[in-house]
Parts: structure tokens; C-alpha cells; sequence
């Protein structure tokens, strides 16, 4: 089979089950998960499928830590007045985001976009009816952001890792030989 029948093939498969899984666990954002294992494949996890791994983890994983660490500290927000108030939330974030957007200068987290996933993913988690919450933020349930996203993460670049190993399989075959006895 070829690569990109393997890869069409594959991505068909795992997302039918990926799909019909997530349903029977509604407090797993599956958007969450299909932004991880896209990632996951930005991060060349279609060549080093370990690499990948550990890179996508990473970096969707501070992201969503640092956001998670921006949520908590909004809500604990130290100015009373509306002018500080409203402006509190815009200079959090910026400067939040600019210090991820500095750790480029590390490899390890050299890959900006996806430590931008994962900071999105968190405020996109937070954004639903009752999630922007302290009890929430602080609970050892899935109503806590850094919870569902990461399990999320975790459940995408493990579909990732699979499916890039079913494509290789899959286009492997084809290129093996029928060797017949003589």
C-alpha cells in the first residue's frame, strides 16, 4: 500500500474508534485529543514516532500548565478597580505568552505553535458554562482543566504514536516481496 493510502487508511480507522470511544467519556474534550495527535505529526512523529511523543507531550504540556497557572491567577486577581481589573487579565496573558514565545531560544521547547495549543486548549476547556471556576480549577475531578486537557494530550499522541505505526505497517507491506521457493 502506499504511504498516503497507509496514512488515509489509518487516519480513517483510528478516527472512527477514537470518535465512537470518546463518546462513552463526555468529560474528555475530543477536540482536545485530535489537536494532540495532529500535533504529534507536525512533530515529525511520522519519522521519530518516540520523539514525537515526548516533544508533543512537552510542549502541549507547558502550554497548558502555564495557562492553567494563568487561569488561577486571574481569578485571584490583586486589583479591585475596574481599570486594573480589565486590564489585569490583557497583561497576564501577553506577558505569558511572550515568556513561552522566549523559551524558543531552548530546543527543547522550540516548537512555538504547539506550546500555544496547549495554552489555548486549556482557556478553550474553560470557556464552557461553569469552568472558569476556582473549585473547579482546584479539583481532583475532570472539571479541572489541567486534568481533562491532559488527559486529552496523552489519549492524542498515543492515537499519534499508533497510527504512525499502523501507516508503516501498512506501507511496509508493499514493499516486501513474494519470494517463492525454488
Amino acid at each position: 500500500m502506499t504511504r498516503i493510502n497507509a496514512a488515509t487508511f489509518s487516519a480513517f480507522l483510528f478516527t472512527v474508534v477514537a470518535v465512537y470511544l470518546l463518546g462513552f467519556y463526555p468529560f474528555i474534550p475530543p477536540w482536545a485529543v485530535f489537536i494532540s495527535w495532529a500535533c504529534f505529526f507536525h512533530m515529525d512523529g511520522g519519522v521519530d514516532r518516540n520523539q514525537a511523543f515526548f516533544s508533543t507531550s512537552m510542549h502541549i504540556g507547558l502550554g497548558a500548565f502555564a495557562a492553567w497557572v494563568s487561569a488561577l491567577l486571574l481569578l485571584l486577581n490583586p486589583f479591585g478597580d475596574a481599570l486594573g481589573s480589565s486590564l489585569w487579565g490583557p497583561l497576564l496573558i501577553g506577558l505569558v505568552i511572550a515568556m513561552l514565545l522566549r523559551l524558543s531560544v531552548f530546543t527543547r521547547f522550540s516548537v512555538t505553535p504547539a506550546l500555544i495549543y496547549g495554552y489555548a486548549s486549556i482557556f478553550a476547556f474553560l470557556s464552557a458554562p461553569g469552568g472558569f471556576r476556582l473549585e473547579a480549577l482546584l479539583s481532583l475531578s475532570f472539571q479541572n482543566a489541567i486534568i481533562a486537557i491532559g488527559c486529552s494530550v496523552v489519549l492524542g499522541v498515543s492515537a499519534g504514536y499508533l497510527n504512525s505505526i499502523l501507516v508503516e505497517l501498512l506501507s511496509a507491506s508493499s514493499k516486501r516481496t513474494l519470494e517463492l521457493p525454488d
